[in-house]
């Protein structure tokens, strides 16, 4: 039996948010460019299922079933694990719907006997949810040079100051900076 490890990969902005208030995100493709692809092509390698909300999963999936090249591949071929409480069908797959107890989901995934991390793709609220669980093992983080003033964040509402350790970081010629986290236990 294995323990995977949960890595939750986020673009967030310099103030912390990884949407505006209204749940739109598209400040933040202008950051994006080939430097940055290299670090999430590696994290798309490192993974062994994706793991998202419904309203990720809604968003992706058309997007990344019409798309080609390396990233693509990677997201499509690779399984699916949607947590939703209302999506009864999966389109985009493999994939699978988890829509009981999202501890006991995340401990069921990390049990399998999977090779790869469950590398979550977040919106802020399912992010947020898992923060708040203590289920995430690492935190890859962008954060692009945008102040939004407001938004969704995946640290809001904190019952107490969540340190981390900073394993690895990378700057892009975007002025993006890309860190892998660990959080202090």
């Amino acid at each position: 039996m294995t323990d995977r490890k949960v890595v939750l990969k986020m673009v967030t902005s310099l103030d912390g948010f990884a949407t505006s208030a209204d749940g739109t995100h598209e400040w933040m493709f202008e950051f994006f460019g080939d430097d940055s692809g290299e670090w999430n092509r590696r994290a798309l390698a490192e993974a062994g299922v994706h793991a998202m909300g419904r309203r990720s999963y809604e968003i992706m999936g058309p997007h990344w079933a019409a798309s080609q090249g390396p990233i693509a591949t990677a997201m499509n071929e690779k399984p699916k694990a949607v947590f939703s409480h209302t999506l009864r069908k999966a389109e985009w797959g493999p994939a699978e719907i988890f829509g009981g107890d999202l501890s006991a989901a995340i401990a069921e995934l990390k049990a399998r006997d999977n090779e790869g991390t469950i590398l979550v793709h977040g919106g802020p609220t399912f992010a947020r949810s898992l923060t708040h669980l203590g289920v995430v093992d690492e935190y890859q983080l962008t954060t692009v040079p945008i102040a939004i003033g407001a938004g969704r964040s995946p640290f809001a509402e904190l019952d107490a100051h969540l340190k981390f350790d900073i394993l690895e970081e990378e700057r892009f010629r975007s002025g993006a900076l890309a860190q892998i986290l660990v959080p202090r236990r």
